[in-house]
């Protein structure tokens, strides 16, 4: 069974420190999103790799695995949840550490509640963007795979601005045929217009 798409994403909580951790749990929670807590790396490795949307709130610091080694292995493990690191140290080179690996932000405790609040709703903003994106590109691609060797050479023509006397002079159709297997591209790629094929085909490198 899928998943309810209009679900609140999920906001991983990863702290050693119980308090902090409920204390996170409950903010996040009284603002309506859905909340798993773990209480060390070790504990989340188990559950990360079955999650493939919502982002992370992770101490930077814990024993076992600590946050930049988690970051490291999400990278691996091909897992692009945004990772907002938290920590009790104002250690700049550890921040800059974080965020050159792809953290999304970096707070230090004690931070302030709307802090958090702001990184989890734009971290949480930037997933989806980012999620739809490669959504869109898988489905693109296997539609764009599907086509015969003409269809993707007329596509690509059409993408390029051609017109349909130029490509049935070049591939010896008539023009009326080229509008036929125009007509089947385009909805066989599910695009709606000229302009939004051309915008998959530039994003995903189609042709």
């Amino acid at each position: 069974m899928s998943a309810d798409p209009n679900a609140p994403a999920p906001v991983f909580v990863v702290e050693d420190d119980d308090a902090m951790r409920d204390a996170i749990e409950a903010l996040l929670q009284m603002c309506g999103h859905d909340v798993r807590c773990y209480a060390s790396g070790a504990a989340f490795r188990a559950a990360i790799d079955a999650a493939r949307t919502g982002c992370i709130v992770m101490d930077v610091r814990m024993p076992e695995i600590d946050g930049l080694a988690f970051q490291r292995h999400m990278t691996e493990a091909g897992i692009a949840l945004p990772i907002i690191f938290i920590s009790g140290y104002a250690d700049v080179a550890l921040s800059v550490k974080a965020m050159r690996q792809g953290a999304f932000t970096f707070l230090t405790k004690p931070f302030r509640d709307q802090d958090l609040l702001d990184a989890v709703a734009d971290a949480l903003q930037v997933e989806r963007a980012t999620r739809a994106h490669r959504l869109e590109g898988i489905d693109a691609r296997a539609a764009f795979a599907a086509l015969t060797p003409r269809e993707r050479q007329i596509m690509t023509d059409m993408t390029h601005g051609e017109p349909n006397k130029l490509i049935a002079a070049r591939l010896g159709l008539s023009e009326a045929m080229v509008k036929v297997i125009r007509a089947g591209i385009m909805r066989k790629m599910n695009a709606t217009s000229l302009p939004h094929l051309t915008r998959l085909a530039e994003r995903h490198d189609l042709g």
